[in-house]
């Protein structure tokens, strides 16, 4: 038989530990609002459960505002949650939860005395709660990431549904199937607010791993990939289109007279004009190419399946189309131009390196030629 006061024990030591853990990744400067918003509803929650469990206190604090706190650091981790997938919970709707979490106890305290009636609701009330960060958390989240986090909630959920249900079910819980339910509802919080807690910090690791492979693959200024993302996704592509013997295409993008933009216009149109162009680009992708920043004003597309005549016709539309747009800044409206060099597989090979080689040496016979140009090779 499971020692329930072992048990609880061993809820107590967790809840703290999970707590501290959670408000030390929280203390550092730089850490994101939404830790912060964890360890604050964690340590309120671990307030509320003290104010719970204190006898000596008036019935006011014990049985009344004691549910009020865990409810609302419950609201506090929703918010968090909500803050982490960029959406937020509202200060009134943390006030509507707070409220119910002291108002039913309050009328089961002082209006209609009942230890099993509150007890019930707060089993029930509190899973409620739990179910609604794991739904917050598996609508918005990639479940290999956030899976042990939804785990948590839910069965953190589950083992107050049960303590709530059997509360209902069995009034005298000092029968043997009572100490069994409590037990191991008892058993199973502990865990779960392992699996939370962990699981929190690991999404929020998860999301720095991004923002870092962002930032090592992705150019700043457009968006675009830089030269090691091309690099690593131009292989993957490349040998993708290899295995289905399909045909690769190389689009190299060069900006005419870009020095002169920059020179008579200054940096920030010559930026802009870069960012316009990134934009005209990624219109003509399909999800499937790829589109990186080459160097300066250079781009290149990769096209996946598209032959020679093929790119040459996406290559003409998108001259042309950059021939008409206006870019304009702080009232200053600018018009460029592009050359471009379309090189395939059919012709140089499936190796991305003598594609962009060959495409690049093309775009410069198509500036030879007099600019604002395509030429294939």
């Amino acid at each position: 038989m499971l020692n329930l006061d072992t048990l609880i024990l061993v809820q107590v030591c967790v809840t703290l530990l999970t707590t501290a853990l959670l408000a030390a990744s929280a203390c550092y400067t730089e850490s994101p609002p939404e830790q912060r918003w964890w360890a604050w509803g964690n340590v309120v929650i671990c307030a509320g459960l003290a104010l719970t469990n204190m006898p000596s206190l008036p019935v006011v604090v014990d049985n009344i505002l004691g549910y009020g706190v865990i409810g609302f650091g419950i609201a506090l981790v929703l918010r968090g949650l909500r803050v982490h997938f960029s959406s937020t919970l509202s200060w009134r709707t943390v006030a509507v939860i707070t409220a119910i979490a002291l108002l039913v106890p309050a009328y089961y305290t002082l209006v209609t005395p009942s230890l099993r009636a509150r007890l019930c609701f707060s089993g029930f009330y509190f899973a409620i709660l739990n179910w609604m960060c794991a739904a917050t958390i598996a609508r918005h989240g990639r479940l290999r990431v956030t899976g042990i986090s939804v785990a948590g909630f839910s069965v953190l959920g589950v083992g107050l549904l049960l303590r709530g249900m059997h509360m209902l079910l069995h009034p005298d819980p000092a029968d043997s199937a009572s100490s069994l339910v409590m037990g191991l509802s008892t058993l199973a919080i502990p865990l779960a607010q392992i699996c939370i807690a962990f699981g929190l910090i690991m999404m929020v690791s998860w999301r720095y791993s991004e923002r870092l492979r962002r930032l090592s693959t992705l150019d700043a200024l457009t968006g675009a990939l830089n030269r090691a993302g091309l690099e690593i996704q131009g292989k993957r592509v490349g040998l993708r289109a290899l295995r289905g013997g399909r045909s690769l295409a190389v689009i190299m993008i060069d900006v005419d007279y870009f020095k002169v933009i920059n020179d008579s216009h200054g940096h920030p149109v010559g930026d802009e004009v870069l960012r316009h162009l990134a934009r005209l680009l990624k219109m003509e992708l399909r999800p499937h190419d790829l589109m990186a920043r080459f160097g300066g004003e250079e781009f290149v597309l990769v096209l996946d399946d598209v032959n020679l005549a093929a790119a040459i016709n996406v290559a003409e539309r998108l001259r042309a189309r950059i021939e008409r747009e206006m870019v304009e800044l702080d009232k200053l409206s600018v018009r460029y131009t592009a050359s471009m060099g379309v090189v395939c597989s059919d012709e140089h090979g499936y190796d991305l390196i003598r594609l962009i080689s060959a495409g690049d040496a093309a775009m410069y016979e198509a500036k030879r030629a007099g600019r604002n140009r395509v030429v294939g090779a």
